[in-house]
């Protein structure tokens, strides 16, 4: 297991990329992911094509293809092993990067017909809460929820008023965010 994993994926066009007739710029193979410049200097390849290779590279650009990569394939992949680590006592953390309307949320959250990590990565949570309480194994859930956006961090469980919070270190601990909400949760739904 290895202590940070990245994952990039490709979404598909919104309607404004395919009314302006966009160019499909990114090739995956495996967990290599390509981009192509084609306004770079057409006989120097190493400026037109670049190439990186990621733990995990997920097409999700056309859902015919048979590289499809559904929101199930992220979980199985990326999700599993983050419950794994937590019942294994490990802290563990998803995020996502990108510019506004590169499919975060969507990835993370995804829609009530196809959940994405974060109600997935939940409910397993809970359903293996569920099993363990059987042997007489407690657990406790605490949960924090928040957005780094041009440098300021929110509070999601808060709402969008709380967008100046504090990124501290304590000696001990580590990095922590001052006035993060915390919740306790105790089931799914």
């Amino acid at each position: 297991m290895a202590s940070v994993k990245v994952a990039v994926r490709v979404r598909p066009f919104n309607q404004r990329e395919i009314d302006m007739g966009a160019k499909l710029i990114i090739q995956m193979n495996g967990k290599k992911t390509g981009i192509l410049n084609s306004k770079a200097n057409a006989r120097d390849e190493s400026i037109r094509y670049k190439e990186f290779t990621f733990d995990y590279s997920y097409w999700s650009h056309d859902d015919n293809s048979e590289d499809f990569a559904s929101q199930e394939q992220v979980y199985d992949n990326l999700g599993t092993e983050v419950v794994d680590c937590a019942f294994e006592g490990y802290n563990a953390c998803v995020f996502a990067y990108g510019q506004t309307g590169s499919g975060k949320t969507y990835t993370m959250m995804g829609s009530p017909d196809n959940q994405g990590l974060i109600p997935r990565i939940c409910k397993a949570l809970f359903e293996r809460m569920a099993e363990d309480s059987k042997r007489g194994t407690t657990h406790r859930v605490q949960v924090s929820y928040l957005e780094i956006y041009q440098e300021r961090v929110a509070d999601l469980l808060r709402g969008r008023e709380s967008t100046s919070l504090k990124v501290r270190e304590h000696p001990k601990r580590g990095p922590y965010v001052q006035g993060l909400t915390t919740c306790l949760v105790t089931h799914y739904g």
